[in-house]
């Protein structure tokens, strides 16, 4: 039997007004004015998603310069022996992480930082829920295979004040190591120039879709879905991960962050 009584008596101390939180992946949308102007309308909660430590440094150091809460984003992928990186990530001190692994889960609850568990988990029932809150989970968010009514009968049987929801964002097809810019730019002999940093990169389908590439923490590739997700919100913590490329996106950020401090009054 799954413990859900347990979990009521604890689940007050965990209660929280309505939340949106923006996750950001270039180094630009952390420069203070960008980020003051989130404040304004009631946005305390960035997630931090870069490439180098020390993007990630400066990035932290605008975020506590505002007084905002700084969440960490783990790799999605995380081979024996690269957890120095997770290493280096706990000597920022983030308020918490959004972890795509167990090793996460694992290694940062033991150091006492609260911990989102992603949809790469693949979180899609109260079971599992329930074994993620039992190993020290602060929230999770469902699999993306997870569809709206499927959720709103998950959200009858599981703490819906302990779910993350994606409203907006980009849905990730795969990861790789084969470098695709290296691939399509360079010659063999001539050695990385971090093009993934400053060339935008996109692949056609064979139905004529244009994906998306853009490079994590350890050089991998992410292709993602040409299509964009948007999701009704049911939840009280929204998450939205920022896309330049969906139309009028600014705009739909902004209805859900004024939504959000009208709904707190």
């Amino acid at each position: 039997m799954i413990p859900k009584a347990w979990y009521n008596g604890m689940l007050e101390t965990h209660r929280k007004p309505q939340m949106l939180h923006l996750l950001f992946r270039e180094p630009a949308h952390f420069e203070e004015e960008n980020l003051s102007k989130w404040m304004e309308i009631g946005c305390r909660s960035f997630y931090v998603e870069l490439r180098s430590m020390e993007d990630y440094k400066r990035a932290v150091a605008t975020i506590r310069g505002i007084s905002a809460q700084f969440t960490a984003v783990l790799p999605r992928i995380l081979k024996p022996g690269e957890s120095k990186i997770l290493h280096k990530i706990a000597d920022l001190q983030p308020d918490a992480v959004l972890a795509r692994n167990l090793e996460e889960l694992v290694f940062f609850r033991e150091r006492n930082v609260p911990v989102i568990v992603d949809f790469s988990l693949n979180i899609v029932n109260d079971l599992a829920f329930y074994q993620m809150l039992d190993w020290g989970a602060e929230r999770i968010t469902f699999g993306l295979d997870v569809n709206e009514e499927q959720m709103r009968n998950l959200l009858t049987l599981v703490p819906p004040e302990r779910v993350e929801q994606i409203v907006l964002g980009r849905v990730p097809l795969f990861t790789m190591e084969h470098c695709l810019w290296r691939a399509q730019f360079l010659k063999p002999e001539e050695s990385c120039q971090k093009l993934c940093r400053t060339q935008p990169l996109q692949i056609q389908d064979r139905y004529g879709a244009l994906h998306t590439v853009r490079s994590d923490f350890s050089c991998r590739n992410i292709v993602e879905r040409s299509e964009p997700m948007e999701s009704l919100p049911l939840v009280s913590h929204m998450r939205v991960e920022w896309d330049d490329r969906m139309e009028n996106f600014v705009h739909r950020v902004r209805e859900l962050a004024e939504k959000q401090t009208a709904d707190g009054r």
